[in-house]
């Protein structure tokens, strides 16, 4: 896997769940937590299997893109 760069400084990983991150929150469209599942289950699968992942996610960024 390609090593992700390291985020900003004042970059919080888990911000608190308060009202401004409920206010930001939306519910899943119909069928965006199925191909969410289909990505990640061929991500999961090529890593299970010794296969580069690198182009798995490639593929998968570009399927994700064009659901939006």
């Amino acid at each position: 896997m390609t090593p992700r760069p390291k985020p900003p400084e004042d970059y919080d990983e888990n911000p608190p769940l308060d009202e401004a991150f409920f206010a930001r929150a939306r519910p899943a469209a119909p069928g965006e937590a199925a191909r969410l599942r289909a990505v990640l289950e061929r991500i999961v699968k090529a890593h299970e299997e010794g296969r580069s992942v690198d182009d798995v996610i490639a593929q998968a960024r570009k399927a994700l893109a064009s659901a939006d």
